[in-house]
């Protein structure tokens, strides 16, 4: 026999599977409805809850939902170089603000593979030199505080692997895996697009093969990366990308 919670999950696939997306609002009185008269908040933020944690539901955007295409949540690998700066980070400075992530990871996107790799080691703005001095005294080559374009071409791209120290962004979209606070895939995307410097191996047309790819392959949530390219100043111009080049749906950006 189906137990209660299965028949709940049964009739919201049935309900909304010709929507591409619904509301919050259309969710609670669904449920209100259907299942829980006079439904509280309280509760029907843990069904929220319990509907995205078994992958039912999927957040598009705030307040904005849609039925789980199955797709994946991106969790990058973590190597031994990864590792060993969280690790010197994390013993070094307590409650430091970070995130890491390389700059190979994009190459699950894109045609091309990069050769090249870069680190980059994001922190807090008044810590920048001091993890520089510490990753230079922990015998880590090849090391740049935010190199500028000339220092980039000259130098960065000449290296097999660089490590680029620069100020996070407040509020960015971070995850932890393995021990290692890195970005979520909105932050990657975001960063991409807003690079002039790092990543022109992956701009130009190899920029809107990533993006794609990222959106079929991976689950993303609109609103955050909204939010965090307004941060970087870049919503009115990834917005336009996202719906000329990427084709979604307008509506969903506002």
């Amino acid at each position: 026999m189906r137990n209660y919670k299965e028949e709940i999950i049964k009739k919201i696939g049935e309900y909304f599977s010709t929507e591409q997306t619904f509301t919050r609002k259309e969710l609670y009185d669904f449920l209100e409805l259907n299942f829980f008269p006079n439904l509280k908040e309280t509760t029907f933020r843990w069904r929220i809850y319990e509907l995205k944690k078994t992958n039912i539901i999927v957040s598009v955007t705030r307040g904005i939902f849609k039925l789980s295409d199955n797709k994946e949540l991106f969790v990058p690998s973590i190597n031994n170089k990864l590792s060993k700066i969280s690790n010197l980070l994390q013993k070094n400075f307590n409650s430091i603000s970070y995130c890491l992530w390389s700059s190979n990871w994009l190459n699950d996107f894109s045609r091309h593979q990069a050769t090249n790799e870069i680190v980059f080691v994001e922190v807090e703005k008044e810590l920048v030199n001091s993890v520089f001095n510490l990753l230079i005294d922990n015998n880590f080559k090849n090391v740049y505080i935010e190199p500028d374009k000339f220092v980039t071409e000259t130098y960065v791209s000449e290296n097999q692997i660089s490590i680029i120290v620069k100020s996070l962004i407040t509020k960015s979209p971070t995850q932890p895996v393995k021990n290692t606070i890195v970005p979520k895939l909105e932050k990657i995307l975001v960063d991409l697009f807003s690079d002039n410097k790092y990543l022109v191996a992956y701009k130009g047309y190899e920029q809107k093969v990533i993006f794609k790819n990222a959106f079929d392959k991976y689950q993303l949530n609109l609103s955050s990366l909204i939010n965090y390219s307004r941060r970087r100043k870049k919503d009115k111009l990834i917005t336009g990308f996202l719906i000329t080049e990427i084709n979604i749906d307008e509506k969903l950006l506002r």
